[in-house]
């Protein structure tokens, strides 16, 4: 992909911006060169399959394994949940140990795959076609059977999930295989732009009844206010969000909100950054005429200090059929935002980029191998995904890099470098001075507002369902958003170009942050994509 930094006088001097072209990594525009679909009749095989389906599986399925964290590994918002909670350690549910989803080889036949679910003689869950895979139900218990040599709980899992995978990964059929992990929102807390809140991570900090309308510090920043009187830029728009939990709100026009969708602060702030309304009232999103196309997974959830709230932590098995149906078949939405990771050290302490974390990264990479064929799935129509590169290194001297901290994140970099699609976007954070946020890992291909942020939330200062409450949040989880509904916004007014090129004049800056990412400046885009007949 091509990365364009543009020198910008005005607006009103475009015809003689000068137009240099920094290659950040890469010296040649993309070029495909690879694929990781399947063939028609792998994916013809697949969807043949007899499934026993998500619901009956859920009847039969055993709680998950749980890591305990590393205390000392902790970041400083998860050392204060720790101590807010009172106990010593604390446990996260992780993986099912009675399911593997399994990617098959691009070329497999449907003898093959007919032989593989008899031989092995498994359960069919459920089929993702697209991307020539099923999930099975399997008890892989076996493998996380603990040792006397164990040091912890811990060694046990790890074991578990890596031995799973490799022994999946045998068969000859099999490109991919990944036990199912639970992956949790990106929302963040940074102590140097907030030292006083005391509040869990996924906890929004409520804000008080607000009168009229406000535009959070975020929009201005990326100067979407400036685009807002454009030709086309208030025309009907649709962002397609995936999150863990959505809930109705006076700010958020929802279309087709599934009846069973469970209430979650997370997913009402990131969809209101984008599509909050221009109504007079509450927060204005970044599009002016917003409508929220909104899919959450399957999801376990734990009560959080005894109030109604809850954190929601999601199957990637879901997610992966949710991105298959939402991604692939919605046809009305080019653009698509998903803040979900693994949060490794605020959840477990572990810092994925360690020499000694290597089984984590192949967990990943498993993950992320499948993900890797639903971006060039999405390419193939146009549809561009941005996601969140994670908040795993407040307190860090050198930060964590986003590659490994989610299975969207890995899939975005490698399907670029393998020449298969360039269409995976990652997302960093910065605050209001303009300088990376502190949780903010690095790696991200562009930097977006993502400290203090106000947006719509799902719960009221008392921790009560709210259909009018607002609060604010810090995370990278709300810069991606930002950046998702810019790129609608700058597609809106700049029709004659694909989704592939918004993106790509989106990174023409001269404004970066201090560790050197790109931040967002939507008049420069419009100025790399002066219009087109």
């Amino acid at each position: 992909m091509l990365y364009r930094t543009i020198t910008l006088l005005g607006l009103a001097t475009i015809s003689s911006i000068a137009v240099v072209l920094p290659t950040h990594g890469q010296s040649t525009p993309f070029t495909k060169s690879g694929t990781a679909l399947p063939s028609k009749d792998t994916s013809a095989a697949i969807e043949q399959l007899g499934t026993v389906g998500v619901e009956e599986w859920k009847t039969q399925r055993t709680q998950p394994r749980e890591l305990t964290a590393d205390p000392e590994g902790l970041d400083p918002a998860g050392r204060a949940a720790l101590e807010m909670s009172g106990e010593q350690t604390k446990s996260v549910p992780f993986v099912v140990p009675n399911s593997m989803i399994i990617q098959f080889k691009p070329s497999t036949t449907a003898e093959q795959i007919e032989d593989y679910v008899k031989s092995k003689n498994v359960e069919v869950i459920q089929t993702f076609p697209n991307i020539g895979a099923i999930q099975i139900e399997v008890d892989i218990s076996q493998y996380f059977e603990p040792r006397l040599s164990d040091q912890s709980s811990n060694d046990a899992i790890l074991r578990g999930v890596t031995t799973a995978i490799s022994e999946f990964r045998k068969d000859s059929r099999v490109h991919a295989a990944t036990p199912d992990i639970l992956l949790t929102d990106k929302s963040g807390h940074d102590p140097e732009a907030d030292p006083t809140s005391a509040l869990p991570p996924e906890t929004a900090a409520p804000v008080a009844a607000m009168a009229g309308e406000v535009m959070d510090w975020g929009v201005s920043d990326i100067e979407a206010d400036q685009l807002w009187n454009m030709p086309g830029a208030r025309d009907g728009a649709i962002l397609g969000v995936l999150d863990v939990g959505f809930s109705r709100h006076t700010d958020l026009i929802f279309l087709g909100l599934p009846p069973e969708t469970k209430p979650d602060n997370h997913g009402n702030h990131v969809a209101g950054i984008g599509c909050g309304l221009h109504n007079g009232k509450g927060v204005q999103g970044v599009l002016p005429n917003c409508f929220v196309r909104a899919r959450a997974g399957d999801v376990f959830f734990e009560a959080m200090g005894g109030n109604p709230e809850l954190r929601f932590m999601v199957l990637f098995g879901q997610i992966l059929s949710t991105l298959d149906r939402f991604v692939l078949e919605q046809s009305d939405i080019r653009t698509f935002n998903v803040s979900l990771g693994y949060n490794w050290r605020r959840n477990f302490g572990i810092n994925p980029d360690l020499p000694e974390s290597s089984q984590w990264r192949t967990l990943v990479e498993m993950q992320g191998l499948m993900l890797v064929t639903v971006l060039e799935r999405a390419d193939q129509s146009g549809k561009v995904i941005f996601s969140a590169a994670g908040n795993d290194s407040s307190g860090l001297g050198v930060p964590i890099q986003a590659k490994y901290a989610s299975p969207f994140n890995w899939a975005a970099i490698t399907a670029r470098e393998r020449g298969i699609a360039d269409n995976g976007y990652i997302v960093g954070a910065h605050g209001s001075n303009g300088s990376r946020a502190g949780f903010s890992n690095s790696g991200a291909q562009i930097s977006c507002p993502g400290v203090n942020v106000l947006s719509a939330v799902a719960f009221d200062a008392n921790s009560q369902p709210s259909d009018s409450a607002y609060g604010k949040m810090s995370g990278t989880s709300m810069a991606s958003p930002y950046c998702a509904a810019a790129h609608v916004l700058l597609k809106l007014v700049r029709p004659g170009y694909t989704g592939a090129e918004i993106a790509r004049c989106m990174l023409a800056t001269n404004v970066n942050t201090d560790d050197g990412t790109p931040r967002l400046k939507l008049t420069q885009a419009l100025a790399a994509c002066p219009p087109r007949g």
